[in-house]
C-alpha cells in the first residue's frame, strides 16, 4: 500500500531511481482506468472483509479475527474515499504483487489451526499493529492507495520514524494473527505476502525517487529505516 502520497502533478526527472535496478513504468491515469482499478481494489477488499466476517461470526470469541476484520474494513473505507492518482506504476510485477496483497486475506484459513500463544497475546499484537497502521493511514487520509502512485511526499507523524509505517503495522498484526492461527498454510500465505510487500516497497521508492528527486533523497537520509527499525 503506497504509504505516503498526496495529489500533485509529477515533475519530469531524467535520472533513474536509486532504489531499484529496473526502470519505473510511469503511467498517466485516464478516468476509466482510475475507476477500473478502484473497482478491482474494492472488490478484492470486499471479498477479504466478507470472508473474515463470516469466520468471526461462526466463533465470536476469536478476537484476532475481529481485529483483522476491523483493519481490513478501514482499508476498504479509505479506498472508497481516496482521491484520484495523477500517476501510477502499472508494471506487471507491481500489479501482480498488489493484487496478491489485496486478495491474500481470502486465502487465510482460521479453521484447524494451532494456538502457539494465548489468544490474549495475539490480540495485544493485533491491537498494537492496528493502532500503528491506523495512525499512519490517518496521516495519509485521502492520499491512501494500493498501487504505487504519484501523490507527493508525506513526512509527518509515523513517517518521521520509518518510511513505510503502514507495512510495519501490518507485520505486527500478522504476527499476532499467525501466533494464534498457526498452520503451514497460513504461514505460506503470509510469507508470499511479504515477498510481494517487499516488491511493492521497492517499486514505490523507485517511483518517489524519480518523481520527487532531491526532496526524496533528503527524506531517505533523514529517515533511515524502511519498515523494520534497526533491521531494514
Amino acid at each position: 500500500m503506497p504509504p505516503r502520497m498526496a495529489s500533485a502533478r509529477p515533475r519530469a526527472v531524467a535520472q533513474q531511481p536509486e532504489t531499484s535496478g529496473a526502470p519505473v513504468r510511469r503511467t498517466p491515469e485516464g478516468q476509466s482506468t482510475e475507476w477500473l482499478l478502484r473497482g478491482l481494489a474494492l472488490l478484492a477488499c470486499s471479498l477479504a472483509v466478507g470472508r473474515l466476517a463470516a469466520a468471526w461470526w461462526l466463533n465470536t470469541t476469536r478476537w484476532t479475527l475481529l481485529l483483522l476484520l476491523i483493519t481490513e474494513s478501514c482499508t476498504l473505507m479509505l479506498l472508497l474515499l481516496a482521491r484520484r492518482a495523477q500517476l501510477r506504476d502499472l508494471s506487471p510485477p507491481t500489479v501482480a504483487a498488489t493484487l496478491y496483497a489485496a486478495l491474500c486475506f481470502v486465502l487465510l484459513d482460521p479453521a484447524g489451526t494451532l494456538r502457539l500463544v494465548p489468544e490474549q497475546v495475539g490480540v495485544l499484537l493485533l491491537l498494537c499493529g492496528t493502532a500503528w497502521q491506523f495512525c499512519a493511514k490517518l496521516v495519509l487520509g485521502r492520499s491512501f492507495g494500493l498501487l504505487p502512485a504519484q501523490r507527493g511526499l508525506v513526512t509527518s507523524g509515523p513517517y518521521r520514524v520509518m518510511r513505510h509505517p503502514i507495512y510495519f503495522g501490518y507485520l505486527i498484526s500478522h504476527v499476532g494473527f499467525l501466533l494464534v492461527n498457526a498452520s503451514w498454510w497460513n504461514f505460506a500465505v503470509l510469507s508470499v505476502l511479504y515477498a510481494a510487500q517487499l516488491l511493492r516497497i521497492r517499486r514505490e521508492e523507485a517511483l518517489l525517487a524519480v518523481s520527487c528527486g532531491a526532496e526524496y533523497r533528503r527524506y531517505r537520509r533523514r529517515v533511515r529505516w524502511c519498515v523494520l527499525p534497526f533491521v531494514y
